[in-house]
């Protein structure tokens, strides 16, 4: 719960609240005055206490006010972050989020510089900064190899935290602390009880938009890298409203749309300038008073919803005409791609099959084929514990039976901020599972999520209520993929059939037809169990079959790939070789074929 949402839930407690803050005021109408901050009776201090305004206070002698949250931290004397905390603790609020151990970072040792002088310091000024703002920011320079770096210092809590060096004559020749922790700029001069910030993609256009009287912080790696947003997550939480500064460019379109996603698109707003970015403004001639009109200017987003048609005419056209430079939609890559079937945002995929026949280690394996094309996986496996799931995927990601202890470091190396564990064994609720999945999503921006299988929730089988149940259940899970823009896998059990010597189609998934109504793809896995001790035993016919039975959005509406399996990798090829793929080396990256 963020200061945004945490500010609506105090203002429907308002009058208990304000009594709490103020014991020595009086109720007058609709409305708890006090004398000030500090309790004393008289009437100068106001909160409002019902109607659209409730929890709005203003003290007339001062001139201070704002919402509850604001009077909190007046009445406490303490910081809003801290306001925020005492706050969700006198309402009862409890956050219980899933913890990770964050990676280890090192902080740099304090830069061979100097102050910022002729070169640096001129170099700031022709970008329209002054020295007073040069100098908050603590701005140095350094010489190295006959060039002259500006030092951009990353200061949070006291310490320095990261460094970047740019040089001023060559805007590419820039760069940061190796293994420093990657944070946002800027938040040394940040008003402890601010409840407005702007976030930009630059550490000029931070300065310049101080330096206009817009407490502003920047991204330390451009509009497109959002790997700060896990370490400074809870920082954001005490603004009630970010305003967006990104460059007008698509980089910057795309980066905002998705900082705003991340964030929380009620407490946004993207501010939209005449110029490139905040400094091309401010050199162009614009003053404190410009850069106010642009944010007074920001309007709350639109819902995603609500949308003209004609938005997504671009779209439509790179569909009937694709350019060679669009990105698509990564692939099902098994030991190739396999180019008939891509895995789209806001999409739900059922994989059945038969007991004993892979469908898991398929889609295992699958796994193991997006996140070697740069996709994040989060897997519910109730019938399996995390050592038995991670033994499966390092014999299939290292391609051997019995990898050496360096190859299965190697193996955790790379998967390491590419899959993460619902760490529960047994029956797992839909509702957690969800939550999680969406904190997940919005804090580790991870895309696709494994429920495998519907059976280990508590989305009940069978029994009165049953089809009902399940219904909601894919309502809910389709629902989440959409909304959020993610991937949802889902292992679904067919009925037990009398012969398992060909595979099952999407009417034999078990429960509601609505399980496979509501997906948008259904795949079916088909061993045929052969013996390698049989006599007959033919080593070149197929061992399995993968079948599309469904897909809502492709081009391919029903596909077979016959499949050869390796038993030792675990792995299904394509072809009889039962060529096995080394998805991970001992330097933990791709193989040539995935690089």
């Amino acid at each position: 719960m963020n200061a945004h949402e945490l500010s609506i839930r105090m203002a429907s407690d308002a009058a208990a609240i304000a009594q709490y803050l103020l014991p020595g005021g009086k109720r007058k109408a609709g409305e708890w005055t006090a004398g000030n901050t500090t309790g004393e009776a008289g009437q100068s201090l106001s909160v409002r206490l019902t109607g659209a305004k409730a929890g709005v206070w203003k003290d007339f002698a001062n001139g201070e006010g704002g919402d509850l949250l604001d009077l909190w931290a007046a009445c406490r004397g303490c910081s809003i972050a801290e306001a925020i905390n005492e706050a969700k603790t006198y309402l009862g609020v409890r956050e219980t989020m899933p913890v990770r151990e964050k990676p280890s970072f090192k902080r740099p040792q304090k830069p061979q510089c100097q102050a910022a002088k002729s070169g640096a310091l001129e170099w700031l000024k022709g970008r329209g900064l002054t020295d007073e703002t040069i100098a908050a920011f603590k701005i140095a320079e350094q010489m190295r190899n006959g060039k002259t770096y500006a030092v951009f210092p990353y200061l949070r809590d006291g310490e320095l935290v990261n460094v970047k060096y740019r040089n001023i004559a060559e805007k590419k020749d820039m760069r940061q602390e190796g293994g420093a922790e990657p944070c946002l700029f800027g938040w040394h001069l940040i008003d402890p009880k601010a409840r407005t910030v702007a976030i930009c993609e630059g550490e000029i256009d931070a300065m310049t938009l101080h330096q206009m009287g817009i407490p502003a912080l920047s991204v330390n790696a451009g509009a497109g890298n959002h790997q700060w947003l896990e370490n400074d997550w809870e920082r954001l939480d005490r603004f009630s409203e970010i305003l967006v500064f990104f460059d007008s460019d698509e980089a910057g379109k795309k980066g905002a749309d998705e900082l705003v996603r991340r964030v929380g698109i009620e407490r946004c707003k993207v501010v939209n300038l005449p110029a490139k970015d905040a400094n091309d403004y401010l050199i162009q001639g614009a003053c404190g008073e410009d850069f106010w009109h642009c944010v007074k200017e920001a309007k709350p987003l639109d819902p995603e919803e609500l949308r003209q048609a004609s938005d997504f005419i671009t779209r439509v056209k790179s569909m009937f005409w694709p350019a060679h430079e669009d990105a698509r939609d990564p692939v099902l890559r098994l030991d190739k791609d396999l180019d008939w079937f891509e895995f789209r945002k806001g999409e739900v995929t059922v994989w059945t099959g038969y007991n004993g026949h892979g469908k898991s280690l398929m889609l295992s394996q699958v796994q193991l084929g997006l996140m070697a094309q740069g996709e994040r996986f989060m897997v519910f496996s109730g019938e399996m514990t995390p050592e038995r799931q991670l033994k499966r995927t390092v014999k299939q990601a290292s391609g051997v039976d019995r990898p050496t202890m360096a190859f299965i470091d190697a193996v955790g190396a790379w998967i390491h901020d590419k899959q993460w564990i619902f760490n529960v064994v047994g029956s797992a609720g839909l509702d957690r599972l969800l939550s999680v999945f969406l904190y997940a999503n919005k804090r580790y921006g991870i895309c696709h999520f494994v429920i495998d299988s519907l059976m280990m929730t508590d989305v009940p089988e069978d029994g009165s209520g049953a089809m009902t149940a399940q219904k909601d259940a894919m309502r809910k899970m389709c629902d989440f993929a959409r909304r959020n823009g993610v991937h949802l896998h889902l292992v679904a059990h067919p009925r037990k059939g009398a012969d398992e010597s060909k595979g099952p189609g999407k009417l034999d998934v078990a429960g509601s037809s609505k399980i496979t109504d509501g997906a948008d793809n259904v795949f079916t896995v088909w061993s045929a169990r052969k013996d390698e001790n049989d006599p007959n035993y033919d080593a070149e016919k197929p061992d399995a079959k993968l079948e599309l039975q469904k897909q809502r959005n492709g081009e391919v509406q029903h596909y077979s790939q016959y499949l050869w399996f390796n038993k030792a990798a675990q792995q299904f090829a394509t072809n009889s070789r039962r060529h096995a793929v080394e998805y991970v080396t001992f330097h933990g990256e791709p193989t040539k074929a995935y690089a």
